[in-house]
């Protein structure tokens, strides 16, 4: 079995929950939680990496969802989040199941060991291409990538001006997306609930252009 006690695990996520709204921490939505959830259920990765642990809570979600056996690798860039993060796990119990990593991930990928079945992108929204370059060998032959805030706030599907402030993750994130709809190693679904989440699913090597 996996070695948690899922009552724990659920009120150690309410907490974190609480934290984030005391502490204005960005956490996945609902609705992202809810897809997260559901996914994680119907696929059943062995081998789940998640890139933006921020406080631990789409950890939780992924947990209390993910098979029997299975393990997540999870990367976080900021230490004090990092610190957070790493009470909330202790506390609910994951640890024995969860590897946290610090710093930056497009730096640590490369040493750390897949493939992995489920991906989660919730970091820096700018690099999300250099995130999908970054794992792209280390995927499972059915693979699935979930970038959330894929539409952020509405602006990449905008057709008029972009702030300035926010031109350049926009241009990154239309670019991301460029790369996994023009691509035929996927096959991507947006969902609209939230900020926006991309469900990518990996059609193999052999597909690759």
């Amino acid at each position: 079995m996996n070695k948690f006690d899922y009552a724990i695990l659920l009120a150690t996520r309410k907490e974190a929950e609480r934290y984030a709204i005391e502490k204005r921490v960005p956490i996945v939505s609902q609705e992202g939680a809810a897809l997260l959830s559901q996914i994680v259920s119907i696929r059943r990765p062995q081998r789940i990496l998640e890139i933006g642990t921020a406080i631990g809570y789409s950890a939780m979600v992924i947990a209390a969802s993910m098979p029997v056996g299975a393990s997540i690798v999870t990367i976080e860039q900021d230490p004090d989040r990092f610190s957070v993060a790493e009470n909330f796990l202790t506390k609910a119990g994951l640890l024995s199941q969860v590897q946290m990593c610090c710093g930056d991930a497009r730096q640590i990928i490369p040493d750390v060991s897949g493939p992995f079945d489920l991906v989660f992108f919730d970091a820096a929204k700018g690099q999300y291409p250099d995130y999908l370059a970054a794992v792209r060998d280390k995927l499972s032959s059915e693979a699935v990538i979930i970038a959330d805030n894929i539409l952020f706030r509405g602006l990449v599907e905008e057709q008029g001006s972009i702030p300035r402030r926010y031109r350049t993750i926009v241009k990154r994130l239309r670019e991301y997306l460029n790369l996994v709809n023009d691509q035929r190693c996927f096959h991507t679904d947006i969902h609209r609930g939230g900020d926006g989440i991309a469900v990518s699913y990996y059609q193999g090597r052999a597909n690759h252009v």
